[in-house]
């Protein structure tokens, strides 16, 4: 046990004793909101170490009068001091052990007579002393021994053999001239829900010390659209008696990680909340969640975002309209969504951009990527060359699509199809051999729909496929029946029906090196690279990147509407 020249006693400025504190980091001394009531400014003292150093109160718990509770303030240091601050136990601490006695602590107080070197008081108590769920009663362990006392308040109670804080002296029952035998303490389970702060002190095992504080800095004055406890029965609908309501989004945080079991509980619920607090919080939180608590498929890295906005694009049975909607996905949970809206063909870049740019600043701090679900007769569109205007810079150029990961998807596979199945089980081959290996379709080729079928439907491990030119109509038809999930090819059609020079063995080779090995999820950042290295000296047209368009439909990812969107 080191020296603990953290205790400390709080002074007006001109020199009267007010009470006790304890010092918890370099600059900042915790002690009662009665000690320091209607002050601004005290002084701190170290008995012994350092005299009279000035100290602001800068934070009160609710305390108003006698009574209340949330008796908690801090102060911090004009400056910091070269004192190691207390240490905390564990908030369970107090329980008592099988067979055992209360347990015995040590305080100390600035009683009159004692202002200037303090006195120790030895008290009892254990967790089940509790006192509407604030208070902790303690009393002196012998009559004999020094009595609380006015001068008390503010004191660490701490253990006497290691020193480790379980609490703070509030106040005691003066029943005489010397003092009182009983009083109260708040242990440090009231603390922290007064002053959250104390949570980045705690040795809490649910998350490591330094993105636990990051955390809770990040949700500190949060807001839901919900409420908290809605939040978290969303998130655990089959969680025993859950809370009816949290006084804070960190009170909530703090809970699933102290009470709810399971090893994802935090990110479980997190993610739930989301897409729920303010729009200053949402992306904060989002990016802490991708750093601190990347999911399963993040933590193997090389994966696509988890992020996305979609551009939902539905044909009507009626004419050549289409029917528009954009939905923002932050780390799988929905958070922003637009439309329907009705369109024509010719307005579908324009439309599509105009809601890209109202949404892109929900997810522009994460990484994130762009999903086009479309009709088969859109596929083809080249939706990397598109932008998004920011609506803040007017005059700024709009940031091209191809910047960020962007694959096109089905829109008939987000319907309850048999090929929905068949996309999944091609999904779970590739998984399971980590690796694209994709077949090379040479434009050369002269299948009709039933032979292209007929080849797919029996190959199995037929995943992905290359396309040495745009695919044939009929040939598109044919993968999309058979649930191939991966589709790459260029936007380039052959020069004459004989396909003489369009020399598609180079582009198929060159591609094919370059996405062979990747892991399936990985392709879509892959792809963004080889555009970007497309488009740069030494690209051109004939790189693999140039017009290269990447169909990627993850059956798992579902965030569309009416779905996963639903309930928003």
């Amino acid at each position: 046990m080191t020296a603990m020249r953290w205790r400390a006693r709080v002074d007006t400025v001109d020199g009267r004793t007010l009470g006790a504190g304890l010092l918890v980091t370099g600059s900042r001394i915790l002690t009662c909101a009665h000690v320091v009531k209607g002050l601004t400014e005290v002084c701190v003292t170290f008995p012994g170490v350092a005299e009279k150093l000035p100290a602001t109160v800068t934070t009160t718990g609710p305390w108003r009068s006698v009574g209340d509770p949330g008796d908690v303030a801090v102060l911090t240091l004009d400056d910091p001091v070269p004192l190691e601050p207390c240490e905390f136990a564990s908030c369970d601490v107090l329980t008592p052990w099988a067979g055992g006695a209360a347990h015995e602590l040590r305080a100390l107080g600035f009683p009159h007579g004692h202002e200037r070197d303090g006195i120790h008081v030895t008290v009892r108590t254990d967790a089940y002393r509790m006192l509407r769920e604030e208070w902790l009663e303690i009393n002196v362990a012998q009559a004999h021994l020094q009595l609380l006392d006015e001068g008390c308040s503010g004191a660490a109670v701490y253990f006497p053999d290691t020193g480790k804080v379980v609490g703070m002296i509030t106040d005691a029952v003066l029943d005489d001239e010397r003092g009182g035998v009983i009083g109260r303490m708040l242990p440090l389970s009231s603390i922290r829900r007064h002053w959250e702060g104390l949570d980045d002190l705690l040795p809490l095992d649910w998350l490591p010390p330094e993105p636990r504080r990051e955390l809770r800095a990040l949700v500190t004055g949060a807001t839901s659209d919900r409420d908290l406890g809605s939040v978290f029965r969303e998130a655990f609908p089959t969680f025993l008696r859950p809370p009816e309501t949290f006084g804070s989004v960190w009170e909530a945080v703090r809970f699933v990680g102290e009470t709810v079991p399971g090893q994802d509980r935090l990110r479980r619920f997190l993610v739930t909340l989301t897409p729920r607090l303010d729009q200053e919080a949402r992306p904060r939180l989002a990016d802490w969640l991708r750093r601190r608590l990347p999911s399963a498929e993040q933590s193997a890295g090389g994966r696509a975002p988890a992020s996305s906005i979609i551009v939902r694009l539905d044909p009507l049975t009626r004419g050549a309209a289409l029917e528009l909607t954009v939905s923002t996905i932050v780390e799988g949970v929905g958070a922003v969504r637009s439309g329907p809206l009705r369109i024509r063909r010719d307005q579908v870049r324009t439309k599509v951009e105009h809601a890209l740019a109202a949404q892109v600043r929900t997810v522009h701090d994460l990484d994130w990527m762009i999903e086009f679900v479309v009709p088969e007769r859109l596929m083809n569109e080249p939706f990397e060359d598109w932008g998004i205007p920011e609506p803040e810079a007017e005059r700024r150029r709009p940031r091209p699509l191809r910047s960020v990961p962007l694959v096109v998807r089905h829109v008939d596979r987000l319907k309850p199809l048999t090929v929905s199945r068949l996309t999944r089980g091609r999904w779970r081959t590739l998984r399971a051999r980590g690796a694209l290996r994709p077949q090379q379709i040479s434009c050369r080729l002269d299948y009709d729909y039933e032979a292209f079928y007929d080849w797919l439907d029996a190959g199995e491990e037929l995943c992905a496929l290359i396309y040495a030119a745009p695919p044939r109509d009929d040939w598109l038809s044919a993968a999309l029946d058979t649930g191939i999930p991966i589709m790459l090819w260029r936007r380039r059609p052959c020069a004459d029906s004989r396909h003489a020079g369009c020399a598609p063995e180079g582009f198929l080779d060159e591609l094919a090196a370059a996405v062979s090995h990747l892991d399936p999820d990985a392709l879509p950042v892959e792809v963004m690279r080889l555009r970007k290295r497309a488009r740069a000296p030494g690209g051109g047209d004939h790189h693999c990147g140039h017009r290269l368009t990447l169909f990627w439909d993850d059956p798992a990812r579902r965030p569309d509407p009416p779905l996963a969107m639903g309930r928003l």
